[in-house]
């Protein structure tokens, strides 16, 4: 079992950044097959410009770990309710703070039923409730017990490179996206930053890559 010094307390912040990389990666994982399954069509669902990660499933599993872990003993339809609850008002969030920041529509349930201005819809929110149920009783302790057994050298260690790998990606994938932005706008490349992403980052690329990026209605 999870250490009882930590019984009814939130994780600590080492655990909450394994959750973090491992929600982000199944997350993303997980909506390429559901694409995949509804339309035949394999399409990258990353936040990133390299490797399969999902910020918002990083994020969300985080934060639903953190919010739900000193309730898991309430019962798991305690947990799918409030997991629903958290993960479709971060999705919510999320889609809306992503619209403001780079002015682009990243994905739009607008076509499903019970969707809440297309940033969140019933459905995902249930899938959000369900996985947070099966992860706060049953992922997260394991985790919790594989990541008790590293090393703690070499555990912080793993973390510091990975934190880098990860920053230096979202910077990348950021000062690509707000280039883009400005190229819409007719900006001319000021500085050798803006005319890099000119040249390595495209507009077909970023399609190519995010290819849910649609413009506000």
């Amino acid at each position: 079992m999870f250490p009882e010094r930590r019984d009814f307390r939130p994780p600590a912040a080492y655990d909450l950044f394994w959750t973090f990389l491992i929600g982000g990666v199944l997350g993303e994982r997980i909506e390429v097959v559901y694409i995949w399954s509804a339309t035949g069509v394999v399409m990258s669902r990353s936040s990133l410009l390299y490797g399969p990660f999902s910020l918002v499933w990083g994020l969300g599993a985080a934060l639903v770990t953190w919010c739900l872990w000193p309730f898991r003993h309430r019962g798991p339809w305690v947990l799918l309710v409030a997991g629903g609850v958290l993960g479709g008002g971060f999705e919510y969030v999320a889609s809306a703070v992503g619209e403001a920041m780079y002015h682009k529509i990243f994905w739009d349930y607008s076509h499903m039923p019970f969707h809440l201005g297309g940033r969140t819809n019933l459905i995902f929110a249930l899938l959000w409730g369900l996985g947070a149920a099966l992860w706060v009783l049953r992922g997260f302790p394991l985790l919790a017990r594989l990541t008790e057994r590293l090393p703690p050298r070499g555990g912080q260690a793993a973390l510091r490179v990975l934190s880098l790998v990860l920053a230096a990606d979202l910077l990348l994938s950021a000062a690509a996206l707000l280039r883009m932005e400005e190229r819409e706008a007719g900006q001319p490349a000021a500085g050798p930053v803006a005319r890099a992403m000119d040249r390595w980052y495209p507009d077909p690329v970023l399609h190519s890559r995010y290819r849910n990026l649609m413009e506000p209605h």
